[in-house]
């Protein structure tokens, strides 16, 4: 594996100009963003992957370097995005349910009809409800699964459009702000018996505050996911299909899981069929743009997979 490759600098590079975009448009736009609540301890968090990077390199343990960064990545990552989406909500343009549910009837889609008869079916519903919660154990995982396996390339290539299909979405999302399926419907959660309904409200309390409070002020502790269209949890369950595709024993049963989790984003968090769709071309054009500008999507990788108990052995280099 090269020391220095593209994607691996895409990444770190990625991330720390991604920190300085956002401020940059907070400034520009005046959206008040607290320190408090989380945010303050992004600079520890930062030196310590950093520290901890150093150390692995200096002592050539690669396989684990590339776990640290990563995840270090993805983890700092979530404060930029997550403010993304705040701000593109926080612009306030009209709500786009009207349009979405348009777009899903030309489909031919019955939104309630099909909750009623996925909610018949408690083993459907209940494998949609594990897939949906698998986003963040995935996002985390996956990474780390590929270094472990000698992807290192693909680990960072994975986490960088991860960022980038995120901030794609938030960009949209300006323009199609949405209370999502639960409101614009006037669904009855309460008659659902398999379906968790939780995150089909569990945002509107914020979506509603940062649309409506003139004096709003974002904090890390109090945010949610706050985007309808398109579908980030989809354009995720696309990204993680395609980022284990090459792990033979993995590439099945991640494209199964990620099947669900896309399709989940429908029944279990208030989205629309065209935010799935949409949410999957998203994922598409962030890899495509991110295997593009960081060479061939077959990154050079460790002479053999590493196995899972080599990861504090030295790497050979």
């Amino acid at each position: 594996m090269n020391d220095f490759s593209q994607a691996r600098i895409f990444l770190i590079a990625g991330t720390i100009v991604s920190y300085g975009l956002i401020f940059f448009m907070t400034s520009l736009t005046g959206f008040q963003v607290s320190v408090e609540g989380g945010l303050d301890i992004v600079p520890i968090a930062a030196l310590v992957f950093f520290l901890a990077s150093a150390l692995a390199t200096c002592f050539n343990f690669l396989t684990l370097r590339s776990m640290i960064e990563c995840c270090g990545c993805g983890l700092l990552l979530v404060v930029p995005i997550t403010i993304s989406t705040y701000l593109s909500t926080w612009l306030n343009f009209p709500l786009a349910d009207n349009q979405l549910s348009r777009w899903d009837k030309w489909l031919g889609v019955n939104w309630t009809a099909m909750m009623g008869w996925i909610d018949q079916h408690p083993l459907l519903s209940e494998a949609l409800n594990k897939a949906y919660r698998s986003f963040g154990y995935q996002l985390l995982l996956c990474p780390a699964l590929l270094a472990l396996a000698g992807h290192h390339g693909r680990a960072y290539q994975m986490v960088a459009t991860y960022g980038l299909l995120c901030f794609l979405s938030s960009a949209i999302s300006i323009f199609f702000p949405a209370l999502g399926t639960y409101s614009y419907y006037q669904f009855d959660a309460s008659s659902l018996q398999n379906i968790d309904p939780t995150y089909g409200y569990f945002f509107l309390e914020q979506f509603h505050a940062v649309r409506n409070d003139p004096d709003f002020i974002w904090r890390l502790e109090d945010s949610a996911g706050i985007l309808t269209f398109p579908s980030v949890h989809a354009a995720v369950a696309a990204l993680c299909a395609w980022a284990l595709w090459p792990m033979r024993i993995l590439r099945y049963p991640a494209l199964a899981l990620n099947l669900a989790m896309g399709f989940s984003a429908i029944p279990g968090a208030n989205h629309y069929v065209v935010d799935v769709i949409a949410g999957v071309v998203v994922a598409l054009a962030a890899i495509g743009f991110v295997t593009f500008a960081t060479g061939s999507s077959r990154q050079k990788s460790l002479a053999r997979p590493a196995p899972v108990g080599s990861v504090l052995v030295r790497s050979r280099s």
